[in-house]
């Protein structure tokens, strides 16, 4: 059941970072009518190269080392803007990455924008549980990054962790 709700994610997404690039971009975005519908198979089979695998299992130790369950501790402001600034070095890094004229490389630059949005609301939501929903957002996008691409040894992230106030 759960291949199915890729689809949809990936074309809801897609829309989503398209409207981000022609409202940023000041000009429209070009995204052809007739888009083949993409399985969750073939979804699976991109392979993303060393510098991405590398930018997202290191976004993944980060969010490890620094997150606890929900029920432990409140998020401290300071801590998950510190977390925000670690992530977005990683996601200009990986966004460079994306050079290749394919749908993988169209499926992964939307991703590394939906991390973008979470990261800017660690950093900048005025409201502690605005910067926890930022996290939120960088853990769906990874979650989602997983079952979109093959990466050897990823694992999902739990969407209930937050960053603790050590």
């Amino acid at each position: 059941m759960r291949p199915n709700l890729v689809v949809p994610a990936v074309a809801t997404a897609l829309a989503l970072a398209s409207t981000v690039v022609a409202a940023t971009s000041g000009s429209a975005a070009f995204v052809p009518a007739n888009l083949a519908p993409i399985t969750a198979e073939a979804a699976r089979n991109w392979r993303p190269d060393e510098r991405v695998r590398s930018g997202i299992d290191d976004m993944r130790a980060a969010i490890d080392a620094n997150a606890s369950p929900r029920t432990q501790a409140a998020t401290d402001a300071v801590r998950l803007a510190e977390l925000g600034h670690t992530f977005e070095l990683r996601v200009a890094a990986m966004i460079a990455c994306c050079t290749k004229d394919g749908v993988a490389s169209r499926h992964l630059h939307m991703l590394l924008v939906e991390m973008a949005d979470g990261i800017a609301l660690m950093q900048r939501a005025a409201h502690a549980d605005a910067r926890r929903m930022g996290l939120l957002k960088v853990v769906q996008a990874l979650n989602l990054y997983g079952t979109m691409f093959a990466h050897p040894g990823w694992r999902a992230l739990d969407e209930t962790l937050e960053v603790s106030a050590r």
